[in-house]
């Protein structure tokens, strides 16, 4: 048998739930070559998304730190006033443009949530590294303060968004900036420096894992050590009320408990919700336990 054959067939051992199909035998691709014919063809993908007879969808551009114009997509209830504003930021690894189920997420955070969603279309990593990927995000945050004001708003990133998403908060911080109203992180990049036991643990599991991840890293960073990773934040006592996703089989799992942790030991009110028999991105795939975890999703944005 091949090496590569094994490879493929040893992720079998992690049992994940059966219903997300030909997820569990996957791993993306983490190659400088394939990251610019990725992002041209995932480019297409806000061109394809049509409003409903519920949901209006258009895009502005708003200007980042350097003058460059980068695209939002806001998704807006029809004929109903709004309360609240998400801030929708994007996994994939600061490489990937956000797929189909993004999208399909956010126009679900508007019709169910029934809020209005700004989706930032950041700058990718492969071309531009830390920190531009945090200012085109914050570009969009200033846009959302400066547009929705006296509504609640709410910052919401998946993986590499995730960390983005705190990272928009921190400098929102450090500029005497209004704080968002709560955080919602979905399997969330947290640590540089990869040092929890499921980083050691998880080596190999489908879509993602640490080997990934410190490619990941050495590409966002590009040689940078002076950036300091979430889960390295000494005081996090200006974080607001928060959320955590985690998946059980991926490599990010304990940095999630660990950052829930260190908001808890702040008081700072924390929901934890650890999904089990997923791997990372496991919502990529409809099916019992992503409805589910996507119900809960739905429902805390409800209340807040």
């Amino acid at each position: 048998m091949s090496k590569k054959k094994f490879s493929i067939l040893n992720l079998n051992k992690y049992p994940i739930s059966n219903e997300f199909g030909i997820y569990r035998l996957y791993k993306i691709p983490f190659n400088e070559r394939i990251f610019e014919n990725a992002d041209k063809l995932m480019s297409v993908v806000p061109k394809t998304i049509k409003e409903t007879k519920k949901i209006s969808y258009k895009s502005k551009s708003v200007k980042s730190f350097d003058n460059e114009k980068i695209n939002i997509y806001i998704f807006e209830p029809k004929k109903i006033n709004t309360t609240k504003v998400v801030l929708y930021i994007h996994g994939g690894g600061f490489v990937y443009r956000g797929a189909k189920h993004h999208y399909d997420f956010c126009k679900k955070l508007a019709e169910e949530g029934i809020c209005k969603v700004v989706y930032v279309d950041y700058r990718l990593a492969y071309k531009y590294k830390y920190p531009v990927p945090i200012e085109d995000a914050f570009a969009a945050y200033k846009y959302i303060l400066k547009k929705e004001k006296n509504k609640k708003i709410i910052v919401c990133g998946d993986s590499a968004g995730g960390c983005l998403a705190i990272d928009v908060i921190r400098k929102a911080k450090e500029l005497n900036m209004n704080i968002p109203d709560y955080l919602l992180l979905l399997y969330p990049v947290l640590d540089k420096r990869m040092i929890t036991e499921s980083m050691k643990k998880f080596t190999d599991t489908p879509v993602w894992n640490s080997v990934l991840n410190k490619k990941m890293w050495d590409l966002y960073l590009d040689g940078n050590n002076d950036y300091i990773s979430p889960g390295e934040i000494g005081d996090v006592s200006f974080m607001p009320s928060t959320y955590i996703e985690t998946a059980e089989y991926d490599c990010l799992h304990d940095e999630s408990i660990e950052f829930a942790e260190k908001l808890k030991k702040e008081h700072i009110n924390v929901i934890l919700n650890e999904t089990k028999k997923t791997m990372h991105g496991f919502d990529m795939k409809n099916g019992k336990i992503t409805r589910k975890a996507v119900n809960e999703r739905m429902e805390l944005i409800k209340r807040i």
